[in-house]
């Protein structure tokens, strides 16, 4: 049995946990960082931010508060690509132009393009 190296194993790691690359309208590439790559303290703080847009209004809200929670969904959603992303300045620039419809679009994208084993180091 040959040595197992941390280096391959980064390199593994780096492969099956990967990042989501998005090339902006102004032509940067920001990663949108898969959860299990970032620090404790970012992982915590995106767990709150992604169940945050999980709550749904009660049955019987108001038309109002309907609108307010799509508001809170729009603001959720900015707030957690800016911590994922490697490049949280370029991202804002990015994502302020964005509406909700585009925000979830691109956030499916995000959730399904870093789901473990997504990527893949061998041809099978």
């Amino acid at each position: 049995m040959g040595v197992l190296k941390v280096a391959d194993l980064r390199t593994e790691a780096e492969l099956k946990y990967a990042d989501l690359p998005l090339e902006t309208t102004g032509g940067v590439v920001v990663s949108l960082r898969n959860l299990l790559r970032l620090e404790d303290s970012a992982r915590r703080s995106a767990q709150v931010l992604i169940e945050a847009l999980d709550k749904k209004p009660a049955a019987e809200a108001s038309q109002g508060a309907v609108f307010d929670q799509l508001a809170n969904q729009e603001a959720t959603l900015r707030d957690l690509f800016l911590l994922v992303a490697d490049n949280p300045g370029e991202m804002r620039r990015e994502v302020e132009q964005w509406d909700l419809a585009m925000r979830l679009l691109v956030m499916e994208r995000w959730m399904e393009g870093t789901q473990a084993g997504e990527a893949s180091s061998s041809a099978n």
